[in-house]
């Protein structure tokens, strides 16, 4: 991999860090080589960098200050999203080192103790609890996508009845809670305690490399976006312009050199939310189903004609296989995962970039995306003692504050944006990205509503357009669904 400089803003956000939390033993500022953090950003950088950060640390969480007296949080959740709760000890990896000392304040200001329960499908576990009438845990962390199954099986109380719990604070997600507010009520929220909601925006990567060989410059490349004219359009020109047929089949197969390239599931459900369109909307205490519109069924013609018709796409059968190809430098154009800055990119030999998913057409307002349906969402379990509901929202609204606080930005602006990009756009690139997320409240009861939000992906697989029929094959089952499911926000 090559070097890459940290820059001012880095420092700017853990020196601020450093000043937020009250662990004496903090690492000093390193790389991770070990070697000190070097800089090469502006004094307009560092300024900028330090107001940002101040202007996070210095929103007050308007808590009560109260003891509970060494009372545990529980947080039921599984052994991968642990660590958004908890890390077992100070690293000098400084995302690590964020959550524990967000941890060690919390708990010392309110002399309480913030704990796991394991469990390998919380969204089942909940509602076991709640059946036996089994105190195990304060909350529950589980996948957006299984938040039907708790929820059926009325397994959560409302967030809104709740104490503390401040929605129109900057650390909760206000996309994602107010579009899965129904009838008033909210059973799963989000809030920046899910970083996971961050690290699976899908975004499309490009090889700066590549690209460059073939007259498109990173530089090329973002001055669409900021002018509005990067369209799905205008990316199928471009993936169709880079092809090395390697074996002379006159087909883009796996090993050539592609324009673009996914895998047969990854980010492809994000292409509705891409082209500006809902796939329900709630209106008037009734979820109407809106993702048979006639600009959806245009976008899949163009997607399928990207994915089918233009030469040097390809389709990949295997998520890993697909990235290791992009790795390797073999794919220009490839959407992917923040998640993927974390790992598998690390290693990578070339500079890559990072482009919201284009729009439309230039008539698109602006660019959007969405995170992977598998990110954390909250719930509490009803049978919570009453008297434990300030305790539950005090320690909620506490984790999600100090996540803003600290946490996002020693993930995001630290990870995201100054240590594994090259450049000072690429950072804005991944703001504009970030602003366009969207959620959709579908995906959280996607498999009960007969897989309503993969429909799309299911027709692209298919490389069909029936999407139609589809949707009047399944308009019946999913309207008796809906029914059932205003009875459970009843």
């Amino acid at each position: 991999m090559k070097t890459r400089k940290l820059t001012a803003a880095f420092l700017a956000v853990l020196l601020l860090l450093s000043a937020a939390v009250s662990c004496s033993n903090a690492p000093e500022n390193t790389d991770e080589a070990g070697t000190p953090a070097l800089t090469d950003g502006t004094p307009e950088e560092t300024e900028a960098a330090e107001e940002e950060a101040d202007s996070r640390l210095s929103i007050p969480d308007e808590l009560p200050e109260i003891s509970f007296d060494g009372q545990e949080f529980r947080a039921l959740t599984t052994t991968s999203k642990e660590f958004q709760f908890r890390v077992e000890e100070l690293n000098g990896e400084v995302t690590n080192d964020a959550i524990f000392n967000r941890n060690q304040t919390i708990e010392d200001r309110f002399n309480a103790k913030i704990t796991t329960v394991l469990s390998n499908a919380p969204y089942d576990e909940i509602s076991k609890f709640v059946k036996a009438s089994a105190d195990e845990c304060e909350i529950a962390d589980h996948f957006e996508y299984k938040a039907y199954t708790p929820i059926s099986q009325n397994s959560y109380l409302d967030w809104n009845t709740i104490p503390y719990i401040d929605q129109s604070k900057p650390w909760w997600n206000k996309a994602s809670n107010e579009g899965s507010t129904i009838n008033g009520k909210l059973f799963c929220i989000v809030g920046d305690l899910s970083i996971t909601a961050m690290q699976f925006t899908y975004a499309m990567f490009f090889d700066m490399d590549l690209t460059q060989q073939y007259g498109y410059s990173g530089d090329d490349l973002y001055g669409l976006v900021f002018e509005g004219t990067w369209t799905l359009d205008k990316m199928r020109e471009i993936a169709g312009n880079i092809w090395v047929d390697l074996n002379s089949d006159g087909k883009s197969n796996d090993g050539d050199t592609l324009g673009y390239a996914y895998w047969n599931y990854h980010g492809t459900d994000v292409w509705v939310t891409a082209m500006g369109e809902p796939i329900t909307q709630y209106e008037n205490g009734e979820i109407i189903v809106t993702l048979g519109s006639e600009k959806v069924s245009n976008a899949l013609d163009k997607v399928i004609a990207l994915v089918y018709e233009t030469p040097g796409a390809y389709r990949f059968s295997d998520e890993t296989h697909g990235r290791n190809e992009f790795i390797a430098g073999r794919i220009a154009i490839m959407p992917m995962m923040f998640e993927d800055c974390y790992g598998p990119l690390r290693d990578m030999e070339y500079t890559y970039g990072v482009l919201p998913y284009p729009k439309y057409d230039e008539a698109q307002e602006a660019y959007y995306t969405n995170s992977m349906d598998q990110h954390s969402v909250f719930g509490v379990p009803k049978t919570l003692p009453e008297d434990r509901y300030d305790f539950v929202g005090i320690m909620m609204e506490a984790l999600n504050a100090e996540s803003y606080k600290t946490v996002y930005p020693a993930f995001y602006d630290t990870a995201l944006k100054n240590k594994y990009t090259e450049d000072p756009v690429t950072a804005k690139m991944i703001d504009l990205i970030m602003d366009g997320r969207v959620y959709e409240f579908s995906f959280q009861f996607g498999e009960y509503l007969s897989n309503l939000p993969y429909m799309f992906r299911y027709e692209l697989y298919n490389g069909q357009n029936n999407l139609a029929s589809t949707l009047q094959k399944n308009r019946k089952p999913i309207n008796k669904k809906l029914e059932a499911l205003y009875k459970m926000y009843e």
